[in-house]
C-alpha cells in the first residue's frame, strides 16, 4: 500500500513537470510572436504598431527569462521591467488601444495570470 501510494505521488509529479517544461521549451521570439498577435487580435495593431510592439515583446520576454535563471529571481526586477514595457507600449497605442490594453490586463490579473478565455468554471 506504502509503495503504490509513493509510486502513484511520483506519477503525479512527473506529469506536473512535463506541462511545465513544455511551455518553457517555447523559444523568445515563438513567445513574443505569440504576444503580438494576442495583442495584434485584441488591438486592433497596425503594421507599423506591430513591429514595435513585437521589439517591445522580445526584449521583455528576453529580460524575463533572465531573470528566471538567475539565482536570485528577484521580483521587484520584474516588476520594473513589467512597468518599463507598460510605459513604452502606451507609447505606441492609440488611447483608444490603451484603454483596451489597460482592460487586458485587468482581465489577466483577475484571472490569476491567465489570458481571457481561460476562465474557470463556476464553482456551485
Amino acid at each position: 500500500m506504502r509503495k503504490g501510494l509513493i509510486a502513484l505521488i511520483l506519477t503525479l509529479s512527473s506529469f506536473a513537470t512535463f506541462a511545465q517544461s513544455q511551455d518553457s521549451n517555447i523559444t523568445a521570439e515563438k513567445r513574443a510572436e505569440n504576444q503580438t498577435k494576442t495583442m495584434t487580435e485584441r488591438l486592433d495593431l497596425s503594421e507599423e504598431q506591430q513591429k514595435q510592439v513585437y521589439a517591445l515583446n522580445l526584449a521583455r520576454v528576453q529580460k524575463m527569462q533572465e531573470l528566471r535563471d538567475s539565482q536570485t529571481r528577484d521580483r521587484s526586477q520584474m516588476r520594473a521591467s513589467m512597468e518599463t514595457f507598460n510605459t513604452e507600449i502606451a507609447k505606441i497605442l492609440t488611447v483608444e488601444q490603451q484603454e483596451k490594453y489597460k482592460t487586458m490586463l485587468e482581465d489577466r490579473r483577475n484571472n490569476g495570470g491567465r489570458g481571457p478565455g481561460s476562465e474557470q468554471p463556476a464553482k456551485p
